[in-house]
Parts: C-alpha cells; structure tokens; sequence
C-alpha cells in the first residue's frame, strides 16, 4: 500500500471502465436530451471562471443537474485560470450595485466578502443538509460561526500529469524524483519532446512554486510560511532551495510557455508534444473531456517529496443577499442541490475533483481520486493538510498579489539571484503580516 501511494501509477481494470461508459452516457444524456420541465422560477446570475473545455463541460453538467432541483443557471463565465478576472469583475458588479445571484469564491474570499455585509447567510437553508462534513470545510464555509458559503469539490494541486506512451517508446522509467526528472530532460529532447509542459503566467508560477515549496520543506513549514509567516520560516534555506528548483525546472519548458494557458500545456501532454505537467486535478477534466482514461491513455503521479501531502484547493459558491422572496428560493433550492450526493458525484466525476461530501462512495472514481481522497483524509487527520496559496486558499488577496508579482519577476528574469527573492518575499509576507 505504501508503495503504491509513492508511486500513485494509475491502473484501470474492465470494471472501471464500463463504469466510466456510464458516466459519458449520463453526460451525453444530460447534455443533448430535452430540458426536463421544471416549475416556474427565477433565474440565477452564476458567476464563475471554469472555461476551460473540460470545466466547461463540467460547468454545463452541473446546470443540467441543478434543473433538476427547479434553478436555472444564467451562466457569467469569466475566463482565467486562477479566478483573478472574475474577481476583478464581481468588484465592479458589486460597486456597480449589481451583484451576481451566486458567485463562485473560494478561501479566505470568502470571509471578507462576508465581513462586508454581502453574503446570504444560509443556517435557515440547511435542515436537510448532510451532517458528515470535512473539518476543514466546515471552518471555510463559516463566517463568525455561520455557515456562508456551499462546497462541492476538493481539487489536490501536488500532482504530475504524464503522458506514458511517451515514456513506453523511450524506455524512460516513470520519474519519482527531481534528479531523475533533470536526467530524463536530454533523452525527451533528444526526441523532440518538451520534457514539462507550463504556463508562465504569474499563478501559474506561482502554483508550481507553491509545490516546490510544499515538496523540499512539508506540511509544516509550508503552513509556517504562507500561513503563518514566521520569521524563522520567512528566513529558512529551503525556501532558497525551492527556488533554485523552480529556476532549474525553467530550463525544461519550451520557449513559448511564457503566456500559454494551462489548458493549452495539458493538450501538449495529450498529444505528446510534452512528456509532463505539475499542476492541479482540474487537468483531469481536459484528459476526460478528451475521452482519455486514467491508467491507460495517461498518468497521475505526486510531485516527488508529497506522496502523502495534499495541496488543496476547494470549490465553493457564495450567495449575494436579496430583498426578493422568488430569488432566495431560488437561491436555497441552488444551494441544496449543489449539497446533493448525485450532483456532487456527476460534477467531480467530470472536473477530476472529489466530491466535498464525506459521506459519499468512490465507487467508479479512478485511482487519481481515490488517492487524492485517501491523502486528503490521512492528512486533515493528522493535521497536515496544505491549504494553497497560489488558489486563494492560504491568504488574503493582497498577499497572494503580491507574492504573484515577486515569483512571476524571478521566473522571467534568470538574473535575479535566489537570494533576493527570498529576502523579497520575506519582507512582502512579513510587512503584510504586521498591517494584519
């Protein structure tokens, strides 16, 4: 068991396949069937950013589902892969004076959306809720004690996507380590092949850095540095360490990832063009929107050093308050269907994430899920989960900004030494800390 959570090699049997049959035929049902009838109600303005074409088709399957539960999606997509874009534009609404009905915010977002008075608080919506809820999620939901906010996945960010046929033609054993990753890099030239597929826009940056970081000094350090920013951590060599690592793995991209979508990088990966990808489950949703297979058509394994770490991110709706009976029905029946045990499995099933139920069977979810269920499990029990910071789980906006803005100069510049990074970052966290 331990081994196989080490190496995390996805393998498929024939039972799981058929069961991944049934899903597609769900999807295809719910995607191309007539709308089923639903009673006469309010339509709801949901602003989010998955635009991706897997979030996409996630997104619709979702709405299809919610018409099941009598709410009509009015879809606000707003593209860009962290959700910066679409809190630039719930800002503008808001101080426009014309919120949203729902809005997708995740972390600690949430909690300031709520201390400025916009947010519905939902304990009156709840009797008919599920009582076996992550501890983790229970606290991000809640503001001052009430429940503010509706989860229904849980994304683990520490994973590396690979495309295995590469590696079967090259007869290059599945990497577990970053010298082996760097030695493999010649060889996957050599064939024309990007040995790491990225993005370098600053979250993504960011994101990898956040893995890195997670990877040379833990849970616990982690947490000591984007959480709690104590001084010893803010001066620890390991943070130094993960940046030389972030400028080593630089070398492995191809020269124009600099504006690349992470999407796009995933469709590298898809097609061969690149060996591998670190970044969140969300790129299971593009492999699954490409009628790929976990374990035969392409692989998870965890960034080396986290096996048993979870890096997460968790998708959460908000809703904004309204004076008018319809709209808050509406926005109550949302909120209960997005709760419900089907939607929460359909939608997961689709987007790569797992469910933020606790209570619910992964019977039919692949090995990339079912380790990212188990970790996550092991971890909140032991106190070891790792909230991300590159997706708003670990901080406040203003940290994030402008921890994305120091990481994203020293990506671009090779002749910013490490050291000054990490006296940059020390003094952004630091000096952020004592206004807080």
């Amino acid at each position: 068991m331990k081994e196989f959570y080490g190496i995390c090699r996805v393998m498929i049997g024939k039972k799981q396949a058929v069961q991944s049959m049934k899903l597609g035929l769900v999807i295809l049902l719910l995607t191309l069937l007539p709308l089923p009838s639903v009673q006469a109600t309010t339509p709801l303005d949901v602003l989010h950013w998955w635009t991706s074409p897997g979030e996409h088709r996630a997104a619709e399957v979702l709405r299809q589902d919610l018409l099941q539960h009598s709410v009509i999606w009015q879809d606000h997509a707003v593209p860009g892969g962290g959700g910066d874009s679409a809190m630039a534009v719930l800002k503008a609404q808001v101080i426009a004076g014309s919120p949203p009905d729902v809005a997708q915010i995740i972390g600690p977002n949430i909690g300031e959306w709520a201390n400025l008075g916009y947010l519905q608080p939902l304990d009156e919506w709840t009797a008919n809720w599920p009582d076996d809820w992550h501890r983790t999620l229970d606290e991000l939901t809640r503001f001052n004690g009430e429940r503010v906010a509706v989860p229904i996945s849980i994304h683990r960010i520490n994973w590396m996507w690979l495309n295995p046929q590469v590696y079967q033609e090259l007869g290059l054993s599945l990497p577990t380590s970053w010298s082996q990753i760097m030695r493999d890099a010649e060889t996957l030239r050599d064939a024309g092949i990007t040995p790491l597929a990225h993005g370098g826009q600053p979250w993504q940056v960011a994101t990898l850095f956040e893995t890195l970081l997670l990877s040379v000094g833990g849970p616990e350090f982690y947490r000591d540095y984007f959480v709690y920013r104590t001084p010893e951590a803010l001066a620890d060599s390991r943070v130094e360490e993960a940046l030389h690592l972030l400028r080593d793995l630089k070398t492995l991209m191809d020269d124009e990832m600099q504006n690349r979508e992470w999407q796009e990088a995933s469709r590298m990966v898809i097609e061969g063009e690149a060996a591998m990808q670190i970044m969140g489950d969300w790129v299971k949703g593009e492999f699954v929107a490409h009628s790929m297979e976990a374990g035969q058509d392409f692989l998870c394994m965890p960034v080396p050093g986290t096996a048993q770490h979870h890096l997460y991110s968790v998708d959460t709706f908000v809703f904004f308050q309204r004076e008018d009976d319809e709209t808050r029905a509406a926005q109550a029946r949302f909120a209960e269907g997005i709760m419900d045990s089907n939607t929460q499995r359909l939608f997961s099933l689709q987007k790569g994430t797992i469910p933020a139920r606790a209570d619910l069977s992964l019977a039919g979810f692949d090995d990339c899920a079912q380790t990212s269920a188990h970790v996550f499990r092991e971890a909140e029990a032991t106190g070891l989960l790792a909230p991300s910071m590159a997706h708003s789980m670990a901080t406040t906006p203003g940290v994030e900004s402008a921890l994305f803005h120091v990481l994203h100069r020293f990506f671009r510049d090779d002749d910013i030494p490490v050291t000054t990074a990490r006296e940059q970052m020390a003094r952004v966290l630091g000096a952020l800390r004592d206004h807080e």
